[in-house]
């Protein structure tokens, strides 16, 4: 027994149909991109740093983190679809947001210190 009439079940299906197209356009959109790793940004020193410096460097970082978990996710996807270096693009981008996330750290903690 259908809980919508014949009318809704069909534009039902017709929304599901539609999205699990796009979703799948969308999956063969990223096994045809390249995977690109950004550049870190900037981290000021914490010492000399005004707050909105401290505040932008927060918010640069964050982005940069968001997009590196991006790059590592299209990596491992490459990886799985045959390239054969993609542990150390993994690996490497992982070492790089450690260092990024230590300097940001230590410059944050001197700028709460002065």
């Amino acid at each position: 027994m259908y809980l919508l009439d014949s009318g809704r079940l069909v534009q039902m299906k017709k929304r599901v149909a539609a999205i699990v197209l796009m979703a799948g356009l969308g999956v063969a959109g990223v096994a045809r991109a390249e995977c690109t790793l950004g550049t870190p940004p900037a981290v000021p020193d914490g010492s000399k740093a005004a707050e909105a410096d401290m505040q932008a460097a927060s918010a640069a970082v964050k982005k940069f983190m968001a997009e590196t978990q991006d790059y590592m996710s299209c990596v491992e996807f490459e990886g799985k679809n045959g390239n054969g270096n993609w542990q150390k693009k993994y690996n490497d981008a992982v070492d790089q947001m450690q260092k990024l996330a230590s300097d940001f750290n230590k410059q944050l903690k001197a700028f709460k210190s002065k």
